[in-house]
């Protein structure tokens, strides 16, 4: 007999079946990009507990302020910057709108995104009647897998797009990967800094109170 957690997995799967059977179309590359976000939601859903409505209605208090502002920011950011991105290919390589302010707006968006729903789902965890099959700290492991796939993602990505656009390299030299402002000229510490400071974020959201 498949137990609930099962059933769970199976009914939120069911949700990206579409996706999925959209990918082949769209290239291998939009099946990498979207495997990460989708392995998570999967992960984060099938984990809500038992408690369900009781967790879903933490939401629409007045608490988690923070972590809402960062859902609303990350899916504003992922939307806007797919959608202008959808408008602008035809015209090459895009530098424009939220690509002025970081190269991978879209991984941004889903970085975002995901902080401010890792940091609630670990309150529910540890605040809410029933736990998932995950606990908290597994529960940020499979974060921080996300994180790391994203920003691997974004490296390779612009390894193609420096071959295909002379003007890449310059474009690279005046804009960040993923955080705004963080202009290093140096994938040394680009890289790093992309991974610690959306941890340093998800740190201090964890350890605010409700």
């Amino acid at each position: 007999m498949v137990d609930k957690t099962t059933t769970r997995i199976f009914k939120v799967v069911g949700y990206f079946v579409p996706l999925v059977q959209s990918l082949p179309p769209l290239g291998l590359w939009t099946g990498l990009m979207t495997m990460p976000l989708a392995s998570y939601l999967v992960m984060m859903f099938a984990n809500l507990p038992a408690s369900l409505p009781q967790a879903l209605s933490t939401f629409f208090t007045p608490f988690h302020l923070p972590e809402k502002a960062l859902i609303g920011l990350g899916l504003l950011l992922l939307v806007s910057s797919v959608i202008y991105l959808r408008l602008k290919k035809g015209e090459g390589l895009v530098t424009s709108g939220p690509y002025r302010l970081v190269r991978h707006p879209q991984y941004g968006g889903i970085i975002l995104f995901t902080i401010g729903l890792t940091s609630w789902s670990v309150w529910i965890l540890n605040n809410t009647f029933g736990m998932g099959f995950l606990s908290s700290s597994q529960t940020l492991v499979v974060w921080f897998v996300e994180l790391l796939a994203y920003v691997l993602l974004a490296s390779i990505e612009e390894r193609y797009l420096s071959r295909f656009f002379s003007e890449f390299e310059a474009y690279k030299s005046k804009t960040p990967l993923l955080i705004p402002f963080l202009t290093t000229n140096s994938s040394y510490l680009e890289l790093p800094l992309s991974l610690a400071i959306p941890v340093i974020v998800l740190a201090v959201l964890l350890h605010l109170p409700a």
